[in-house]
């Protein structure tokens, strides 16, 4: 930039007790640098003499309120607060000025910093001055209200009781019944103000001093009492009304009541408990006044009755009710539903129901494919926590010709019945229902896992038996499991714990990859055949690769996981209850003439936990309970029959709850494990 011409001449010089600078104009070239000294001068100057005064309190609009028990004075406190940068002394001097009822008047004057004492109600105005030794001055002005801020003390009676009046069944309260005690500090009690209402009819402060209830409100009413004074200060009570029919001539007739009952069922026509309805009411479309009402029960039994109440006469409604059930996606479904849907696709055993093709089509295809059987495998074996594209139940209507297998189109998940000007109470009964567990083609569900369920196997045990190696640390084994017996399969499955801090699972040969899950510290297998499959007792159904980490012994590290998978073969050709049986882990060559214990069902438990045991031969069985310092809580024989028998243990048996251990015996063999009882 070029330079600019400038006509002055400066003449500067800073008075030494205000630092002002005087300039006089003359004809002068001034530079880019001479303009930056320029600036830089004046800038230095202001700093010095920039010394100033600002308040550190709000200076704001405050209101104060009247003393108890008067209507004409309140007590005010105020005081502001400054502070300076004066170089000279940091004290500031303060006064002030009051003008009484704001009228342009000053009627106060004080060289005190702070304003304390009684002021008149009504609206004032104050100015503060605040001046330091440096000259330096400010000030602020702000108004200031003594007002009424107490609302009228209010004492109401404890609710009333009265009985319809005839022949017009209505009854009128005003809400100076309600009142006991009434006073305020500034307003008269004859110009206070009443309001009334009831409870859930509106906010703030009634417009209406009376109210009224008919033959529909007969009962307890909430109601709300109001008093207003003339400052606009309200205050309200909480109270109740008891509306009587002494002689029941009052009849309510201004809405109807709605009764849905039925009952549900599983398919395999077990009952289903612990399910839910959801029913809906609706007026049809362009009602002078919409309806809509929502409705949900949880159901314990298997029937029930659902009732929806006050509604409207003399509307056309529609109503909808149709029912869930969220339990487990797992429970019920094992390997045998795969065996069954296989049986199904091949056209060996076809499905007898629709239900059991609705339960197999997990995808949700309306068609039982390999697809469905793939699907299912993935839950069995925790690749799925449920179905990506089905819930766990589907609750429908009954299907009035079940036999149509392939009929999938012919379930209609709800009710809808149609209320043509409603005029009356309603009845809709037998509205049954019939639960689906998706992936359980047999209709087990209710058997496995669920409270009150039946848990016991018809068929006693069959062994799956390993060699009890022992291991050394950093060596690996390839461990065959067996049965223990020659049979005709349809399918198999289980899972297995491996302690993680002594060995780790490896890998898994004999199946196919879709067959399993292998982590190291557990696998989860299956196997199924629609066609039935003969199995040698010498030939392995797999192998697992373990390596150890500690010294152990395979017996010590390796158990059943029932808790995630039921150990459980599928006989080929023998009726369905005898078609499932339990499988029980040996270590060992088979030894079929002792023993064999089951963990108990459920565990944890409340009231009670069932042991299940196959006897060779009639004999005895021990039962003992032990708390975790070895102090024994329970013990007692029980004489039984050869054969797959159960032991209950009630709750109530047991001293105490939480965490016990739980030892069983019976032919000279033993088996123990942990007990929980929980509230």
């Amino acid at each position: 930039m070029s330079d600019k011409v400038v006509f002055g001449t400066i003449f500067a010089y800073i008075l030494k007790n205000n630092y002002q600078i005087k300039l006089y104009s003359s004809q002068v070239f001034l530079s880019t640098m001479n303009r930056l000294l320029l600036l830089l001068l004046m800038t230095c100057s202001n700093a010095a003499w920039s010394q100033q005064m600002s308040w550190i309190t709000d200076c704001s609009e405050k209101t104060f309120c009247l003393n108890m028990g008067t209507c004409s004075q309140g007590s005010v406190f105020m005081t502001e607060k400054a502070v300076t940068n004066c170089n000279n002394s940091p004290n500031i001097n303060y006064s002030y000025r009051i003008d009484l009822n704001n009228d342009n008047v000053v009627d106060i004057q004080s060289s005190a910093d702070t304003v304390d004492g009684l002021f008149q109600k009504g609206t004032h105005k104050i100015t503060w001055r605040a001046t330091d030794n440096c000259g330096n001055l400010i000030q602020c002005t702000y108004i200031f209200h003594v007002k009424d801020c107490q609302p009228p003390n209010l004492l109401c009676i404890n609710g009333l009781t009265q009985s319809l009046d005839q022949p017009d069944c209505t009854i009128g309260f005003t809400a100076s019944q309600f009142i006991l005690n009434l006073n305020d500090n500034c307003t008269p009690n004859n110009q206070i103000e009443f309001g009334i209402r009831k409870v859930g009819d509106g906010t703030g402060f009634p417009d209406q001093d009376s109210i009224h209830f008919d033959q529909c409100e007969k009962g307890f009413n909430s109601i709300e009492v109001w008093v207003r004074d003339g400052n606009g200060l309200s205050n309200v009570c909480s109270n109740y009304v008891l509306i009587q029919d002494s002689n029941n001539d009052c009849i309510c007739n201004n809405d109807a009541d709605v009764h849905w009952s039925g009952c549900a069922r599983t398919y395999a026509n077990t009952q289903l408990t612990n399910f839910k309805l959801l029913a809906k009411l609706e007026t049809l479309p362009n009602a002078a006044i919409p309806v809509i009402k929502n409705y949900s029960q949880n159901v314990e039994d298997s029937c029930y009755t659902l009732h929806l109440n006050a509604i409207p006469f003399g509307n056309d409604y529609r109503a909808v009710i149709q029912g869930e059930r969220k339990i487990g996606p797992l429970v019920g479904v094992t390997t045998y539903d795969l065996v069954l849907t296989s049986k199904h696709i091949l056209a060996l055993e076809p499905f007898t129901s629709v239900y059991q093709g609705i339960a197999a089509d997990v995808n949700r295809s309306k068609s039982v494919t390999t697809f469905d059987i793939v699907e299912t495998r993935k839950l069995i074996l925790g690749i799925y926590d449920t179905f990506p594209n089905a819930p766990s139940w589907r609750i429908t209507r009954p299907v009035l010709q079940p036999g149509q297998v392939a009929n999938f189109n012919a379930l209609v998940d709800t009710y809808q019945v149609f209320l043509p000007n409603l005029t009356d109470d309603i009845q809709l009964q037998g509205l049954q229902f019939v639960g689906i567990k998706y992936g359980d083609v047999n209709g087990s569900a209710l058997l496995q896992g669920e409270p009150g369920a039946d848990d016991r196997y018809q068929a006693p045990p069959l062994l799956v038996h390993t060699e009890d190696l022992w291991l050394e640390a950093g060596t690996e084994a390839m461990v065959p499991f067996r049965f223990g017996d020659p049979m005709l399969l349809d399918g198999w499955q289980m899972a297995i714990n491996a302690d993680p801090d002594k060995i780790r699972l490896v890998d898994l040969t004999g199946l196919p990859a879709d067959h399993f899950v292998l982590q190291p510290s557990g696998v989860r297998a299956l196997w199924a055949d629609g066609a039935g499959t003969f199995v040698a007792p010498d030939a392995p159904i797999f192998y697992l690769k373990i390596q150890a980490i500690q010294d152990c012994k395979l017996s010590e590290v390796l158990t059943f996981d029932v808790d995630n998978i039921r150990p459980e073969a599928y006989m080929a050709g023998v009726s369905a209850g005898l078609a499932r049986r339990p499988l029980v882990l040996h270590h060992g060559a088979p030894k079929r003439d002792q023993a064999v214990f089951f963990p108990p069902m459920p565990n944890p438990f409340t009231r009670e936990t069932n042991l299940d045991v196959w006897l060779k031969h009639d004999g005895a069985v021990y039962l003992d309970v032990f708390d975790l310092n070895g102090k024994l809580l329970y013990s007692d024989r029980f004489d039984m029959e050869a054969g797959l028998q159960t032991l209950r243990l009630s709750g109530s048996a047991l001293p105490t709850q939480g965490v016990m251990m739980y030892r069983i015996r019976a032919d000279q063999a033993s088996s123990s494990g942990r007990l929980v009882r929980i509230p």
